[in-house]
């Protein structure tokens, strides 16, 4: 009988225990779907294009990092990462949380529909991610050239929004480069600029014939430098066929960026910020529902902007920016796990960049593997034609 009632005792309490974990995972995922109804609902303030929200300025004396999940929610700030089970993050996000000091509230400058936007070219399609009649090796990342894009794509193979293994988050830093024509140009100046932009994006993929890259969801620095080799460099933000510059940055400077992706034909939240002058702000992009967030791709990209530019398939020139770092560049998806830049799974895409006839690289990403800067890191370099000599169109 005593054995009998220690059986019972312990059964019992075993479901009691059972019963307050299911209730406390219950309240979490109510919180978090709390917080993300928060994201999307609070970024009700217009700015100067109709397609780009922001949030409510906070209040003064607001410190993010003593902050509610709500208030940050509220203003825009990035969710706070869980310190334990993901130091790194945490701390790139303290830091970042630190140093915003400024917010902006300038006008944002769309591309111009003459220039610089992008036109898919006729054929392409963005159903499914292009395949290539390009050589692979035996193991890990596939090998993608293409005429926009270089840098690590991510590929989970999820077909359509999933809360727990979809892309929901991505960030990184990045450094300003210095913008500049090509050293020692032989074929003059083929376009009135040459652009270079450095982002972090959910969705975007490799697509079309000829290949190139097209982002969806992304954030970054925009980098450019006309025919008389005067350069601007601007925080941004984008969606697929469109991009509008924010604040300035400058060369040298340390950027922070993390995006959102809430799924559907939900806005994705793109928090920027210049870590060197303080300066930051948080938007959300209109989502067209033609095509809605899957959250397949996190991707982490040095890009010139493609299709409506000088070159054969629309591509607009490269601009010698020498070199360019991405640092903590991780990505999280709903179930909260972490996936790399420097991930060696055979689900990842290694790209590089070629020029308009696809016959020489002309900027390349260095991949680690292991260790922090391995798994973390990326630096991407100039190369070939748009280094030295000038492209010709």
């Amino acid at each position: 009988m005593h054995t009998q009632n220690g059986v019972s005792r312990k059964l019992a309490f075993l479901a009691v225990m059972g019963s307050l974990l299911f209730s406390l995972s219950t309240l979490a995922t109510a919180e978090s779907d709390a917080v993300r109804a928060i994201y999307l609902s609070a970024a009700n303030v217009p700015t100067n294009l109709a397609n780009i929200h922001t949030y409510a300025d906070p209040p003064k004396g607001f410190n993010p990092l003593a902050a509610t999940d709500e208030e940050l929610a509220t203003y825009g700030f990035p969710p706070r990462p869980d310190k334990k089970a993901d130091p790194d993050h945490y701390a790139l996000w303290e830091r970042a949380m630190t140093a915003a000091k400024i917010r902006w509230h300038g006008d944002l400058k769309p591309a111009p529909s003459s220039g610089h936007g992008m036109m898919i070219p006729a054929g392409s399609s963005h159903a499914q991610p292009v395949e290539q009649a390009q050589a692979q090796p035996q193991s890990g990342p596939k090998q993608w050239s293409n005429i926009s894009g270089s840098g690590v794509v991510l590929d989970n193979g999820v077909k359509k929004w999933n809360n727990k293994t979809s892309f929901n988050d991505i960030w990184t830093e990045i450094s300003v480069p210095v913008a500049q024509l090509p050293f020692d140009n032989t074929t003059g100046c083929t376009a009135p600029d040459y652009f270079s932009l450095s982002l972090a994006g959910i969705d975007g993929e490799v697509i079309g014939g000829p290949p190139f890259f097209l982002p969806q969801e992304n954030a970054g620095v925009l980098s450019a430098v006309d025919c008389a080799n005067l350069a601007v460099y601007y925080a941004y933000v984008g969606w697929e066929n469109t991009w509008s510059t924010a604040f300035p940055v400058n060369p040298g400077d340390i950027f922070y960026t993390e995006l959102h992706a809430f799924g559907g034909c939900n806005n994705g939240s793109a928090f920027v910020e210049d870590l060197t002058t303080l300066t930051y702000n948080s938007y959300t992009i209109d989502n067209p529902c033609s095509l809605p967030q899957i959250g397949r791709f996190a991707n982490w990209i040095v890009w010139r902007p493609c299709c409506d530019g000088p070159g054969p398939y629309g591509a607009w020139p490269l601009a010698n920016t020498i070199g360019i770092s991405f640092e903590g560049a991780t990505a999280k998806n709903g179930n909260g796990k972490l996936f790399y830049a420097g991930s060696q799974a055979a689900s990842t895409e290694i790209l590089t960049m070629t020029d308009d006839a696809g016959d020489q690289p002309i900027e390349i990403v260095n991949q680690g593997s292991t260790g922090f800067q391995g798994l973390h890191s990326l630096f991407l370099q100039t190369t070939g034609c748009a280094f030295a000599g000038g492209c010709t169109p």
